[in-house]
């Protein structure tokens, strides 16, 4: 594949042409014929939505090789691109207040890899509260999990509840475990589950859901204004000239 310009009509090399107007070879002028193959002419698809919010486009969209750039950087309100920045963003790797990816980070993480306040995926650490075949962060639940309370098959933490349950109070197998333990487990049933059934394991996950819920709402809700106040303003008209 050529990179250097040339002269679409003849085929002719440009590179280094300046003092001519025209192709040397066909005559045809240069402004018509100038051409220059990309260096990633591939598959990719390029978006951007006019309706703003925030000064950022609604939807952004930025997925695989395009022009000279070899992968997308998608940037918006929602962006979706092979590298996602945005309010919610979609790509392999995101950023943003909710990140869906392969590897995720965010307010809200959710993917293969994650770190956020609250994370849900295969591997996730969340500061506040994670989910995942591995979790780590503030409560934890999951295949193997590490935190202040985890709880799993494998449960590592302050409070540990799980198969095999290490750390200072500890609830292993049927429910052999200290007395501290057992106590926080009942005083806390209504985020953590009342026992070790895979039902009542199902509850801190639901709340995380539940957490993720709300803050959707309030987001939606944040650029539902956002939107009505740029529309109530109108167009910006001061970088218009004068005539």
């Amino acid at each position: 594949m050529r990179t250097d310009p040339y002269c679409s009509n003849c085929g002719y090399t440009l590179k280094g042409l300046t003092d001519s107007s025209k192709c040397p070879e066909c005559g045809k002028p240069i402004v018509d014929v100038l051409t220059r193959d990309t260096a990633f002419p591939g598959w990719g698809k390029r978006y951007r939505s006019t309706t703003t919010i925030f000064g950022l486009p609604l939807l952004d969209v930025a997925l695989g090789p395009h022009g000279a750039e070899k992968r997308g950087h998608a940037r918006g309100i929602i962006a979706y691109g092979d590298i996602a920045t945005g309010v919610i963003a979609i790509g392999a790797f995101a950023r943003g207040v909710i990140a869906f990816g392969s590897l995720a980070v965010g307010v809200v993480a959710i993917g293969a890899m994650n770190l956020g306040l609250l994370a849900l995926g295969g591997v996730a650490v969340g500061l506040l509260g994670a989910v995942g075949g591995v979790a780590a962060g503030g409560i934890t639940a999951g295949g193997m999990t590490v935190g202040g309370v985890a709880q799993g098959g494998l449960a590592i933490g302050h409070y540990a509840r799980g198969g095999m349950a290490i750390g200072t109070h500890t609830i292993s197998g049927v429910g052999v475990g200290s007395p501290v333990a057992q106590q926080f487990f009942k005083d806390y049933a209504w985020l953590l589950g009342g026992n070790m059934s895979p039902m009542a394991l199902m509850t801190f996950p639901i709340w995380l859901g539940c957490m993720i819920a709300m803050i959707l709402v309030i987001i939606a809700t944040l650029l539902t204004f956002g939107y009505l106040a740029g529309a109530r303003r109108g167009p910006d008209t001061s970088q218009a000239s004068a005539p």
